[in-house]
């Protein structure tokens, strides 16, 4: 098992379909897929300590490190509640890391962000994150919701390659340049997000002490 923290996005994109527009019929916001995924993934951990964190105009603490995954079902459950305006990663992010803080434990410890999107990061903030990493080894995950048609986070576009223009490439590579294990998951569709979750569990599956 892990040491593991949920980050979640919690912008109003999240309320949205993987198509980016309101869900009708029988499709899922991304927010819900993302619920029902992770809580599934998380009976499937019984031996995680779990920590919860969101972030939207602010970064939200929602729940500290615990083995009482009752309280971690109950904080998932509320993810898919109507989001609110923008996206500060950073500050969530940061957030993120400041859980492990304490944590003495000689556990994996892990980050798995939740978002369909980013937005630039004060450059303060990115020296507080490199600060954080260097001082706090985790392995970082980015399960990125993709909504079809946006720009992808692996590919150099043809046109201008910039954080302003490319805010989710940005904040990739951003990560992949903090010196951590790191691995970004692309996901179009709930399946996609399953086939991620299930990678991401295969992964944290080390000894933990009691």
């Amino acid at each position: 098992g892990a040491h593991l923290v949920l980050l979640f996005d919690r912008s109003s994109s999240m309320d949205n379909s993987f198509a980016d527009r309101a869900p009708t019929g029988d499709q899922e916001s991304k927010s819900a897929a993302a619920k029902r995924l992770l809580a599934e993934f998380v009976a499937r951990r019984p031996h995680d300590r779990i920590g919860v964190a969101a972030f939207s105009t602010s970064p939200m603490p929602v729940l500290p490190l615990t083995d009482h995954h009752e309280v971690v079902d109950a904080a998932i459950d509320a993810i898919d509640r109507p989001g609110l305006a923008f996206t500060d990663v950073g500050r969530g992010l940061a957030l993120a890391f400041s859980y492990f803080a304490d944590d003495t434990d000689e556990s994996s410890r892990a980050v798995l962000l939740v978002s369909d999107g980013a937005a630039l990061i004060d450059r303060r903030v990115q020296d507080a994150l490199r600060a954080a990493a260097a001082r706090t080894p985790v392995h970082l995950y980015w399960l990125f919701l993709r909504s079809r048609g946006s720009p992808g986070i692996f590919e150099v576009p043809p046109g201008e390659d910039t954080p302003q223009a490319n805010p989710e490439r940005h904040l990739h590579l951003f990560l992949q340049g903090l010196g951590l294990p790191y691995r970004a998951f692309e996901a179009t569709s709930p399946q996609a997000v399953a086939d991620a979750i299930a990678e991401i569990d295969r992964q944290e599956t080390r000894p933990i002490r009691y």
